[in-house]
């Protein structure tokens, strides 16, 4: 008798997440400056970046030059992250595991890990965590 195999199942790309690099990755104690990456990694920030690689396609996105990102995680990182800045345009998901993509661009995540973020529900709940009151919702101006 013939034994049945098992069809292997089809394995669903990992999930994406997007990591910021200045405050999240980099301590960023100097602020901008003139555009130098001065500091270093954020405690624990290096131990977190490999085990999320483990398990998740992850994306570094940031408004300073890839490049430069990229080689200070690699050179930070003693060349054990592999980062690719080249991502095409009509590409619109990063799903490679194991290789940090570095980019300017905010593509599609399950969850984005930012220090300046505010988690939105409602816009009277962002309003009052932005401190802002007075502001009409049912129409333009202030009330």
């Amino acid at each position: 008798m013939r034994q049945r195999r098992e069809r292997p199942q089809p394995t669903k790309p990992p999930k994406t997440l997007a990591v910021d690099f200045d405050g999240v990755l980099h301590d960023y104690k100097r602020g901008w400056a003139d555009g130098t990456i001065y500091g270093d990694w954020n405690p624990g920030a290096l131990a977190a970046l490999y085990g999320l690689m483990r398990h998740h396609a992850v994306f570094v996105h940031t408004t300073r030059n890839p490049r430069q990102v990229a080689r200070w995680i690699e050179r930070r990182s003693g060349h054990g992250i592999e980062c690719v800045t080249w991502h095409p345009r009509w590409r619109k998901f990063w799903n490679k595991q194991g290789v940090l993509l570095v980019t300017s661009r905010k593509l599609p995540a399950v969850a984005y890990v930012d220090d300046r973020a505010i988690r939105f529900t409602d816009w009277p709940q962002t309003l009052g965590e932005l401190g802002i009151q007075g502001y009409k919702l049912g129409g333009y101006g202030t009330g």
